[in-house]
């Protein structure tokens, strides 16, 4: 019998650029093919709603550079103007989902989409959005909602930052508040094999030790601070630099990821010797990155930078070549 696979994607804001390089290393192994069920919060919820409904990464990492095209920061706090439950509106992320996917690719998807968001229980209490005693966990399945994309921005609504976002009435703020690493949702679903995508270090595997699941980890924390400052920032850093750098992290690292797989048997070749498939445990295995994989990245990460400070310094000499041709044309037409 095939196995359920499942994807979980944990919420980390910009960091969140790791994910779709994860996603392109699974889609080149033609893994994402055997994805059943996305478990999402936060920046997760996105980018599960975006490879469910996009057809390929190109097209994933276009959007992530439409949305840093519209600079969410740029507008002003727009949201503050409005009703002052947050700083920063999220009709961008509305208008970069209307820009880019079809509601009825959604709920005709293959794959289903869970969107974890927090309710607030209490909206009139002080500090309501931030209070966790004023919070409610709330799994919304994406495909069968009547508008699919408000569970998913609720599911991102920072508190104070973004503020609630409201459905059917009711307020809600960002899932991390209350689970930013939801495989439990994928449990639920049934799921012999998870691939999970955490963007911190409150991923915790225990509590699912009595089943006979494979949970992998796709994620190598090394690359990201555990400093709660720098990690604030990081959250927050919706830059080109940053989400190619991010990219590049994740693919690397789910690359290892993957060859660890077949070297411990879970991925074998098909008949005929074509696509690799899924094998199930037979108790609980957990598989996360290999430990020199930090090691290759750094290196990889180095090289990189050569080339881009070398391009930066012949398009800045190529740049003064043109304004003195320019300025020499110029005084020559005097």
């Amino acid at each position: 019998m095939k196995p359920k696979v499942g994807l979980m994607l944990g919420g980390g804001g910009a960091k969140g650029g790791y994910q779709v390089g994860v996603i392109r290393a699974l889609q080149e192994a033609k893994l994402v093919d055997h994805i059943d069920v996305i478990a999402g919060t936060s920046i997760g919820a996105i980018n599960g709603l975006l490879l469910a409904s996009l057809e390929s990464t190109d097209k994933l990492s276009e959007v992530w550079r439409y949305a840093q095209s519209k600079n969410i920061y740029k507008q002003g706090f727009t949201r503050l103007k409005t009703d002052r439950e947050g700083l920063y509106s999220l009709d961008i992320l509305r208008d970069v989902f209307n820009h880019y996917i079809d509601p009825k690719k959604i709920r005709n998807a293959k794959i289903d989409v869970y969107a974890v968001a927090a309710k607030i229980i209490d909206p009139k209490k002080i500090a309501s959005q931030i209070r966790k005693d004023n919070h409610e966990k709330v799994v919304f399945h994406v495909n069968k909602h009547q508008t699919p994309f408000e569970p998913v921005i609720a599911s991102a609504s920072i508190p104070l930052f973004f503020g609630t976002t409201y459905i059917d009435n009711e307020p809600y703020v960002d899932g991390g508040v209350i689970d930013n690493n939801p495989i439990d949702v994928l449990v639920d679903q049934g799921c012999d094999i998870i691939l999970a995508v955490p963007l911190d270090y409150n991923f915790d595997v225990r509590p699912y030790t009595n089943r006979n699941i494979l949970i992998v980890n796709l994620t190598d924390l090394s690359v990201f601070s555990s400093k709660p400052i720098q990690d604030a920032y990081d959250i927050i850093r919706f830059t080109e630099d940053a989400l190619t750098e991010r990219q590049n992290y994740g693919y690397l690292a789910a690359k290892e990821v993957i060859q660890k797989l077949r070297t411990l048997g879970f991925l074998k070749k098909g008949m005929f010797g074509f696509n690799e498939n899924f094998r199930s445990p037979e108790r609980f295995t957990y598989v996360d990155v290999p430990m020199d994989t930090y090691d290759k990245i750094k290196a990889s990460n180095q090289e990189r930078h050569i080339p881009r400070r070398e391009s930066k310094k012949r398009a800045s000499i190529q740049h003064k070549i043109i304004e003195r041709i320019s300025r020499g044309n110029k005084d020559g037409n005097s």
